[in-house]
């Protein structure tokens, strides 16, 4: 794992912690004793037979939470020979995600077998190794604390291979992302892979359904993201949100077949969002011009749309908020200014006398 005091490393700011790596412009004789110094740590380097002059590689590592997660590529995937470093200061769980291959773009069909494994940094292990690319997550010691004496007692465990494509794919995702997850869906990140990583290695019911629970919210999460950030164009629809989350149309369809369906899902965000803004007051637009920046072309189109899902017109929902707003520094509200309105005589009505309810309805909010 990198170590964040030493020079040659370049950090950026963000939701999630990052740290990046790399020999390539050093001097092609002291790549390898760089590379070497910088895993020192962990991993002890060796040197192997016919080993080239350079050795260029890159490290990127994000911190979310208690886990970290490293990216390696390495350049033309030299052959390696390692070993833990013994007697290290380090006792974290790694999971090892490599792939095979050269150069530095690997896909996931390249992926051989054994080549997700999980171990100890505290137990003895050393192998050989030519991937050009490596995934790794390190996670605490104690990060499955129900399984930690199961644990303690086995090395190099066998993953799950029923989850073990699903750990991959989350591992991926998380290379992918990271560098642009906000901090309130960063947080929820290290929860979801521990409880994977978890179903993977000791996979009992328990630990299986809270890692399906953890990733299906933080994949609606990611979800709801795509949706507002392509909301305005008209013909956003569920086949290229499938394609923007890498995500095949059946997975899609599954994933949201208690809520509706997936354009279900697509239209109730829009809808929510121009809720927000009508109700804004920091917001002036037009109606039409709202239901234009949501998605919707036609105005009417739009009008019974939200009507179907929150009971009200458009219309007065923001008439209903800029009074709200009007009344609000002088601590009313809009219930309070319609009571005032009626004097004491007014509630007396005379033997048979009709009285007629001028209260307008109150409109319910959405649920958030």
């Amino acid at each position: 794992m990198p170590t964040p005091s030493r020079p040659s490393l370049r950090s950026s700011t963000g939701a999630v912690f990052v740290e990046h790596f790399s020999t390539r412009e050093l001097p092609r004789q002291d790549q390898f004793d760089a590379w070497r110094s910088m895993l020192a740590d962990t991993i002890e380097l060796l040197p192997t037979a016919g080993q080239s002059e350079s050795f260029e590689a890159d490290c990127s590592s994000w911190v979310f939470g208690d886990i970290v997660l490293t990216r390696t590529l390495y350049t033309n995937a030299p052959p390696r020979h390692w070993r833990h470093r013994p007697k290290s200061f380090l006792d974290h769980w790694c999971v090892v995600l490599a792939y095979q291959g050269t150069g530095s773009t690997c896909s996931p069909e390249i992926l051989q077998p054994g080549s997700l494994s999980f171990r100890s940094l505290a137990k003895p292990f050393e192998g050989r190794a030519e991937d050009a690319e490596v995934l790794t997550l390190f996670l605490p010691r104690d990060f499955c604390r129900d399984e930690r004496e199961a644990l303690d007692r086995g090395h190099d465990l066998e993953i799950n291979p029923a989850l073990g494509a699903l750990l991959a794919g989350h591992m991926e995702n998380l290379a992918r992302h990271l560098p642009r997850i906000p901090p309130e869906q960063a947080r929820g990140l290290a929860e979801a892979t521990r409880s994977l990583v978890a179903a993977c290695i000791a996979p009992r019911a328990e630990h299986t359904k809270a890692a399906e629970v953890s990733l299906s919210a933080l994949l609606i999460d990611r979800i709801r993201l795509i949706i507002r950030q392509n909301m305005a164009s008209p013909d956003f629809d569920p086949e290229q949100l499938a394609r923007l989350m890498a995500m095949s149309r059946s997975k899609l369809y599954r994933l949201f077949e208690h809520a509706g369906g997936v354009a279900h899902f697509i239209n109730r965000e829009r809808l929510q969002e121009a809720h927000r803004h009508l109700t804004s007051s920091r917001d002036s637009l037009p109606i039409h011009t709202v239901g234009n920046e949501v998605g919707f072309i036609d105005h009417s189109t739009f009008s019974r749309a939200f009507r179907r899902e929150f009971g009200y017109s458009p219309s007065e929902v923001r008439e209903r908020s800029l009074a709200e707003h009007a009344l609000k520094p002088f601590g009313l509200s809009l219930n309070d200014a319609r009571a005032d309105t009626v004097s004491p005589d007014d509630t007396m009505s005379s033997p048979g006398a009709r009285t007629e309810d001028t209260t307008a309805p109150s409109l319910p909010m959405p649920a958030a």
